[in-house]
């Protein structure tokens, strides 16, 4: 298997319906790992690799689907996308940048000194940058080298938000390289958030990102 790609969803079917079947073009050698966080909509007759009880949040969830991950790559990818092209091959480009053992995606983020996020952008910059979490690839050893104590890839201290972040800052601490890759992918973005109130745990997550990182 050469790439697992991990979706964790809650509801919002129709646009897990949308993103599965672009990504139905993908090659054999790809595989996908669905991960149900408790949906009560018609997500529950979607093929899901794993289907949670209630929801367990973004970090638990993307670290049960790579429990399964058999490919050699792995790709965390939100469930609000939509493939605009290049169906069946544009993962190529970010396995490809992933060969040398980089964390890849197209898009990061970037917070300023006191942690308050600042903006999200298609280039590395300098100072407190990160890779954004809605698409994010990198091997599965690469991946293995962040995993955390208590076999979390993603620490499960966040609720939602700053995930990502947190993964980055760790990468970044262990010399790991960051890449932008240009992807014909659409992220309408925030679109679970929204639904379980994006502004009460977006401050969980920064609160508990601020205490862990301040120097």
């Amino acid at each position: 298997m050469k790439l697992s790609i991990i979706i964790p969803v809650y509801n919002n079917f129709n646009f897990t319906k949308s993103c599965l079947d672009d990504l139905s073009y993908l090659p054999q050698d790809h595989e996908i790992i669905l991960v149900d966080n408790g949906s009560d909509d018609q997500t529950k007759d979607l093929p899901c690799s794993i289907r949670n009880k209630s929801n367990l949040g973004f970090a638990r969830a993307c670290n049960q689907g790579f429990t399964q991950a058999m490919g050699e790559y792995v790709l965390f990818l939100n469930n609000d996308i939509r493939i605009n092209n290049n169906h069946s091959a544009w993962t190529q480009d970010l396995i490809q940048a992933a060969e040398d053992g980089s964390l890849v995606g197209p898009t990061g983020g970037l917070l300023n000194e006191s942690f308050e996020y600042v903006k999200e952008t298609n280039e590395i910059l300098p100072g407190n940058f990160y890779m954004s979490g809605w698409c994010l690839c990198a091997k599965k050893e690469i991946f293995k080298k962040l995993e955390l104590n208590n076999n979390e890839i993603f620490s499960e201290e966040f609720i939602s938000y700053f995930e990502d972040t947190d993964l980055s800052f760790r990468a970044r601490d262990l010399g790991i390289k960051f890449k932008i890759v240009p992807v014909p992918v659409y992220h309408f973005g925030r679109m679970t958030g929204r639904k379980l109130g994006l502004g009460a745990l977006y401050l969980n997550g920064k609160a508990i990102f601020i205490k862990k990182w301040k120097k």
